[in-house]
C-alpha cells in the first residue's frame, strides 16, 4: 500500500497534467475567466486533499472517539473552505464559477479515472486474448 504522501503527490501530478491539457484550449479561445476558475478550483482541491491526508495521518494516532470528532471537525473545515472558494468564484467577475467547480472536482475525476481505465484496459486485453 502506498503512503499517503506518495498518493497525494501522484494525484497532484495527475491533476496538473489534466490542467496542462485543458489550458491550451482555453488560451486559444482567450477565455481568461475560465482559466482563472480552473486554476483556482484545482489549487483549492489540491489544498483540500493535502489537508485530508494530514487529518487522516493525525486521526490514526488517536483513540476512536477522539479520532471521530477530529475527523468530523476537519471535514467541516474542508467543506467550509470549498464553500468559501465557490462563493468567491460566484461573486468575483473575473472568475468563471463552473470552471471553478470543475477544478474542485478534478482529484475525484483523476481518482475514478485511474481506477476505471486500467480495469477497462485489462478487460479489453482479456477479450482480445479469448477472441484470438
Amino acid at each position: 500500500m502506498k503512503s499517503l504522501e506518495v498518493l497525494w503527490y501522484e494525484i497532484s501530478i495527475a491533476c496538473i497534467k489534466v490542467c496542462l491539457v485543458i489550458l491550451p484550449f482555453l488560451l486559444i479561445k482567450q477565455d481568461y475567466p475560465a482559466i482563472l476558475g480552473l486554476l483556482l478550483g484545482t489549487a483549492a482541491s489540491l489544498i483540500n486533499f493535502y489537508w485530508l491526508v494530514g487529518s487522516v495521518k493525525r486521526s490514526i494516532k488517536r483513540n476512536p472517539g477522539a479520532a471521530s470528532s477530529f475527523t468530523y471537525s476537519r471535514y467541516g473545515s474542508r467543506l467550509a473552505f470549498s464553500a468559501l472558494v465557490l462563493t468567491g468564484a460566484m461573486f468575483i467577475d473575473g472568475v468563471n464559477f463552473f470552471w471553478t467547480v470543475g477544478g474542485l472536482l478534478m482529484p475525484k475525476v483523476v481518482i475514478v479515472g485511474g481506477q476505471l481505465f486500467p480495469a477497462f484496459k485489462e478487460s479489453v486485453l482479456r477479450f482480445s486474448r479469448k477472441a484470438g
